[in-house]
């Protein structure tokens, strides 16, 4: 991967034996080399001069001040290089907001790898918050500001826009605090979920009659899968009958069966997993909404991630599965854990909870 730091570019141009560096004055970049005398110049004598590019120092100005210090070197190498063609250029010619979502853009899938999963986290959460800004326009403060707060307030939208803006502001070298803005926005605040009882999980799934379905419905119920998970996982015929999902949102990990009975009684080990659909642009989420899709018309009557969250209050109500454990095995953090799955612990739960500590069982 290409580093797009100052002394990364300098190492690079010092390799290929150009002649010239680049080097930060103020919050822009310019070049140093051995020049002729500028127009109007007391000098008669190559000397060592800087060449303000009027470029921000950040990764999109190295990238192109780098190429630039390629241009300039072969001119000086060949005795061609004119000042004409530099003076009175000292501010960024492009510096208007479609630029820079541009350059954050080529920098955000250098870094992260462009693949389906990627592309839609782009579209969802960085492209909808950037096109509202006018691409015309210079990015100022009072843009970015002006454009956070057109979302409602203390919504998710506004807390999304804001960080995503910042992200943008900081590449940029803009400095503006969107924090203030965000509000109080809380994914707890979300509507808690009636999640199905094991009784009814059991019933759901015998009531399936596709047998590949019925298996997948199986093995998210027992193993709080991901939906899409289920294409990648393969569940163990030695006890304790452990699922491993071999790909994914998070990658490889480990699950474990609640209640264990589960794996048996429905023998989970002979993975009769649904044919995957693997073209070109599927994504997690895509595979996701096709398990969700045919469940439904099979009958069952609420969100396939209703059986992920239900595991999770298993794990912590009736098996008592430490957090940071029943966290790896869902294959998230400890602190998503806790935000997201937890907080549908319901009063009965509680009550069963309390009841068996006071009652010593």
């Amino acid at each position: 991967m290409v580093k797009w730091t100052i002394e990364a570019v300098n190492e690079r141009l010092k390799a290929g034996k150009i002649g010239v560096r680049v080097e930060v004055r103020g919050d822009r970049l310019s070049l140093r080399a051995t020049f002729p005398p500028k127009p109007g110049s007391k000098k008669l004598i190559w000397h060592q001069q800087y060449l303000s590019l009027g470029i921000y120092a950040n990764p999109a100005g190295l990238q192109r001040a780098e190429a630039e210090a390629k241009i300039v070197g072969g001119l000086l190498a060949r005795s061609e290089f004119d000042w004409a063609k530099y003076l009175g250029e000292d501010k960024e010619p492009s510096q208007n907001c479609g630029y820079w979502i541009e350059k954050f853009k080529q920098e955000y899938f250098s870094i992260n790898g462009d693949d389906p999963t990627k592309q839609q986290t782009w579209k969802r959460h960085y492209e909808a918050c950037f096109n509202r800004l006018p691409r015309d326009e210079n990015l100022m403060p009072e843009i970015l500001i002006a454009t956070a707060t057109s979302t409602p307030a203390n919504t998710w939208t506004r807390r999304t826009m804001c960080q995503k803006l910042e992200q943008l502001a900081k590449f940029a070298l803009v400095k503006v605090d969107l924090k203030k803005y965000q509000g109080e926005y809380s994914s707890s605040k979300q509507i808690i979920r009636q999640l199905p009882s094991e009784d009814e999980i059991v019933a759901t799934r015998n009531a399936i009659a596709h047998p590949e379905w019925q298996w997948g419905f199986g093995a998210i119920a027992c193993y709080g899968l991901r939906p899409h998970e289920i294409f990648f996982a393969t569940i163990s015929l030695e006890p304790p009958h452990t699922c491993t999902i071999d790909d994914g949102k998070t990658g490889v990990r480990i699950a474990f069966p609640l209640p264990p009975e589960w794996a048996i009684d429905w023998q989970l080990w002979e993975n009769k997993k649904p044919s995957k659909i693997r073209v070109e642009g599927v994504t997690w989420k895509d595979l996701g909404n096709r398990v969700y899709k045919a469940l439904k018309r099979y009958g069952v009557g609420f969100p396939t991630y209703d059986l992920r969250h239900a595991w999770a209050i298993r794990a912590a109500t009736k098996y008592k599965i430490p957090t940071a454990v029943a966290a790896q095995w869902m294959g998230h953090s400890a602190t998503v854990h806790l935000r997201e799955y937890q907080r549908h612990i319901t009063q009965g739960d509680h009550l069963e909870i309390f009841e068996r500590f006071t009652q010593g069982t």
